[in-house]
């Protein structure tokens, strides 16, 4: 989402977006026994926000992994990128918090979009250069592109996205969007908008020759660019995450 063009801010999907911070619940979903996982707890806090020279998104979950065997696994990771708005430039960092130690990932991505190629380039944990496949987009613009197509009745939307949580070129993400819903009871005092589209999406990483995704996310994307519920499946599990709050947070003053 979140977590990512050669003009400015022209479609209604960016003058309709609504900076907000989310604050989201973990639990196990299902679970088969060959995952070894019998218990998954945690919370994410995702903001996304607007400045007068891009978006900013800034992610943090802790997430805690009990398997059958052995003690428990705990993820702790933040992330914090800037996306221009005209498409041409995305920063990144990310660091993660595991039981064995903490890994950063540092680094920033230039597209033409003209030329509609990129290179990304990674400063830490070691200097490294990818090209980018022709039409990547960073995260912010790969969710507009979904809300265009879910407002234009189209049912899927394949394209690469490029977001620097791995040490990797952008992986392509598959995406089915499902017929527009409304909420039977929108929540009162929120900022959630009545229609929303669920979207499922599969992502292929370019690392791998595996031609099954490395994991799938089901979401219910709201017309604003929040999104009221999210599910993770791993194949072998699922881990299901709560809207349990939600903040507004004001456009700059530019």
């Amino acid at each position: 989402m979140a977590a990512f063009v050669s003009q400015p801010i022209a479609s209604g999907n960016e003058n309709n977006f609504q900076p907000h911070r989310a604050f989201y619940k973990m639990a196990l979903g299902t679970s088969k026994s060959t995952s070894g996982i019998v218990g998954v707890d945690g919370r994410m806090v995702f903001e996304w926000r607007s400045v007068c020279d891009g978006w900013v998104v800034e992610q943090r979950y802790l997430m805690r992994y009990q398997k059958e065997q052995g003690p428990a696994t705990v993820t702790d990771t933040e992330y914090s990128t800037w996306e221009s708005k005209d498409g041409k430039k995305y920063k990144f960092y990310v660091t993660n918090k595991l039981s064995e130690g903490k890994d950063d990932i540092e680094g920033v991505a230039i597209r033409s979009t003209e030329k509609k190629m990129g290179t990304v380039y990674f400063q830490i944990p070691e200097k490294i250069e990818y090209q980018l496949p022709i039409k990547t987009v960073f995260p912010s613009r790969h969710t507009f592109s979904l809300l265009e197509a879910a407002k234009a009745q189209k049912k899927f939307l394949v394209i690469p996205v490029f977001d620097g949580s791995q040490l990797e070129t952008a992986v392509s993400v598959s995406s089915v969007i499902g017929r527009k819903k409304t909420m039977e009871e929108p929540k009162k005092n929120t900022i959630l908008t009545a229609n929303y589209w669920p979207i499922r999406m599969a992502f292929f990483s370019s690392a791998s020759d595996e031609t099954a995704p490395s994991h799938e996310m089901t979401i219910n994307l709201h017309e604003n660019g929040v999104a009221s519920a999210l599910m993770l499946d791993y194949s072998d599990f699922t881990i299901n995450m709560e809207l349990v709050k939600i903040e507004k947070i004001a456009d700059p003053s530019c």
